[in-house]
């Protein structure tokens, strides 16, 4: 629906395209709005960045220290975002591979986020775990329902990094940092739920997703005032629960340690339901060859695949930190092949040299942004709001713009827009942006005459809610939404 609103909107892409123009002479009526909004902050001390863009004629309508670098949070998955489509493409697919070898039952990772992921399924219509059923449907239609050997692991797409060094260990054990791997499940968390006892002084009961019986967990403390507490004390599917139950309780998501392990629990339990048994052990070996291929004795069984376009849309509209990461190295495992580099390996350096390849074209050479990692979730990220300006002027131009705002979130119908702006339905599409101290707000408003601006307000530390600086990003597309400035700098 969006696609085909964009191409309404916008009408045909430019073949060429300028670069956004600097601002110059005297503001209108709407800027001076703009410039008194985004300068009388409610707290001394915040430093903002801001960009407001006419997308017809590439002129800068308001500016506020629009070359500030400031922490962009999850704004940065524009970067991402963007990059994997230019670079991917909108028919790139995930490839997850289910094959034998020997007597061994082997797993090959392309590095897909959306395995096991609730929201994903239901865009393409699938159940979670429709990845697991296919595959038991594919062993028992070859006859095949013992393995003699063991579970075998190709992680060798990725490195074995999982956790960005610059994460802060507050975030570590919250769902939002959960661990990037080139095999992923159930977004490499562990949900879990309990529920009273059923008999006096017996420990609650107590239910997994995903389902493996790699997962122990401990009760302590049943004398526990407030709501029970988990935590995951060690580097293990160890989950120690504090406190006891008094109704039915779901745990907020607790991130594994290690994301291919739980995803092999999960298919290992997942295949012996469908009395499917693996008599070995799980196993990490490289199966894959140098140039990406299989060898001859490895005979693929099934094969599952994820186009790109609902994994951008998981990835923007709800923000989903493991998804960024994921695509960042998938596209450097992409640009090391493509440079000719042999055993190519998705790195978060190799990412990130993508992302700013990208980004030096997109921008003629103009931003400036230091990208760390692809979620925002590192504070060492810097972006300017000229910097996403740039961006978004460039992909309002590029002739897959309409999938790339198909993954931003619409004001007051979905994503973390879905409950704000609902006054501007369908008119108001951008990426918002999230940690303490921080709040960020980057895309596109539409007026009623169909003209597109682009914008990007960053606020840098402020104290206490991010309310009010919420209240200014929604004024500033109510007003670029509602008022369309002239097409005069």
């Amino acid at each position: 629906m969006l696609a085909g609103l964009l191409l309404a909107l916008v009408g045909p892409v430019p073949a060429q395209t300028a670069p956004v123009q600097p601002y110059s002479g005297a503001p209108d009526a709407t800027a001076r709005r703009l410039r008194k909004l985004l300068t009388d902050l409610p707290q001394r001390g915040v430093r903002c960045s801001a960009a407001v863009v006419d997308l017809e004629t590439g002129r800068t309508i308001c500016q506020v220290n629009p070359c500030l670098p400031l922490i962009p949070a999850s704004n940065a998955k524009l970067f991402v975002l963007t990059a994997a489509l230019d670079q991917l493409g909108p028919d790139f697919t995930f490839r997850t591979v289910l094959a034998v070898q020997g007597p061994d039952l082997v797993v090959i990772g392309d590095g897909d986020p959306s395995l096991g992921d609730a929201r994903v399924a239901a865009m393409l219509g699938r159940p979670p775990d429709a990845v697991f059923a296919d595959w038991a449907d594919a062993l028992l239609a070859r006859g095949i329902s013992s393995i003699g050997g063991n579970l075998v692991l190709d992680e060798s797409i990725f490195d074995r990094q999982f956790i960005h060094p610059t994460w802060e260990d507050r975030h570590l054990k919250k769902w939002y940092a959960a661990p990037a791997g080139a095999l992923n499940y159930n977004d490499n968390c562990v949900d879990v739920t309990i529920w009273p006892a059923e008999e006096p002084n017996a420990p609650p009961r107590w239910e997994v997703v995903p389902k493996t019986d790699l997962i122990e967990i401990v009760f302590r403390n049943p004398g526990h005032q407030g709501d029970p507490v988990i935590d995951r004390p060690a580097p293990e599917l160890r989950f120690v629960v504090t406190g006891r139950a008094t109704a039915k309780f779901p745990f907020s998501p607790v991130p594994a340690p290690d994301p291919g392990v739980l995803m092999a629990g999960a298919l290992r339990t997942a295949l012996a339901e469908r009395g499917i048994t693996i008599a070995g052990e799980i196993q990490r070996r490289r199966v894959r060859l140098a140039d990406g291929s299989l060898p001859a004795d490895c005979r693929v069984v099934a094969e599952y695949t994820t186009p790109l376009p609902p994994v951008l849309a998981r990835t923007g509209k709800k923000s989903q930190n493991l998804f960024a990461e994921c695509l960042v190295k998938r596209l450097g495992y992409e640009w090391l092949r493509r440079r000719g580099g042999t055993d190519a390996r998705g790195t978060w350096e190799a990412g990130v040299a993508a992302i700013e390849r990208f980004l030096a074209r997109a921008g003629n050479g103009a931003i400036a942004a230091r990208v760390v990692d692809g979620s925002g979730l590192s504070r060492q990220n810097r972006a300017s709001a000229a910097d996403f300006a740039e961006v978004l002027r460039y992909m309002y131009h590029h002739p897959y713009r309409q999938l790339f705002a198909d993954s931003l979130s619409v004001a007051g119908r979905d994503g973390s827009l879905a409950k704000r702006m609902k006054d501007l339905s369908g008119t108001v599409y951008a990426k918002t942006g999230y940690l303490n101290g921080v709040r960020t707000l980057s895309g596109y408003a539409v007026t009623p005459q169909g003209r597109w601006r682009a914008f990007s307000v960053l606020f840098n530390g402020f104290k206490g809610p991010a309310g009010p600086f919420n209240d200014i990003h929604d004024e500033l597309c109510r007003i670029l939404a509602a008022d369309p400035p002239s097409s005069s700098p």
